[in-house]
């Protein structure tokens, strides 16, 4: 859609969708308190964050929860696979009304993607984004 634009006298058309805001604004508003000069990258010794004990803390809390998870949730996939490929009378037992165990093992696959990321952002938020955000300030505080 195009939007009119006036500049003095003369009235031009541009696509820009945020022709009326100011040049300088902010794309996300509610981010618009933070003014902090971004960190010279070139300063930090990633090679020696990498080694420090508060990263390998921090890689070991994570794959210590997400690798069971991956690997609990896949393995209940695969099984539900498996068993529709290889027992389908099992698979086709009927529960109730229309209701077979197929269905019954299908929802249960969503309800387990619903709470793989419920329990991943409980643990992220709870265990990991402290200990990330601690790290990033030490690397910020020493690069400046």
């Amino acid at each position: 859609m195009q939007n009119a634009e006036t500049t003095g006298q003369k009235t031009e058309w541009t696509d820009d969708p945020e022709f009326h805001l100011p040049k300088d604004h902010w794309p996300l508003p509610e981010l618009s308190h933070t003014t902090k000069r971004p960190v010279d990258t070139q300063k930090i010794d990633f090679v020696a964050a990498q080694a420090s004990p508060e990263y390998t803390t921090l890689r070991k809390t994570f794959t210590s929860f997400a690798f069971p998870m991956v690997a609990t949730f896949v393995g209940l996939y695969f099984v539900f696979v498996l068993l529709a490929v290889y027992a389908p009378s099992l698979m086709g037992h009927k529960v109730f009304g229309n209701v077979n165990v197929g269905v019954l093992f299908g929802l249960l696959n969503f309800a387990t993607t619903y709470f793989v990321t419920w329990a991943y952002v409980r643990h992220a938020n709870n265990n990991l984004d402290p200990m990330s955000t601690s790290l990033r300030e030490q690397l910020e505080a020493g690069a400046k």
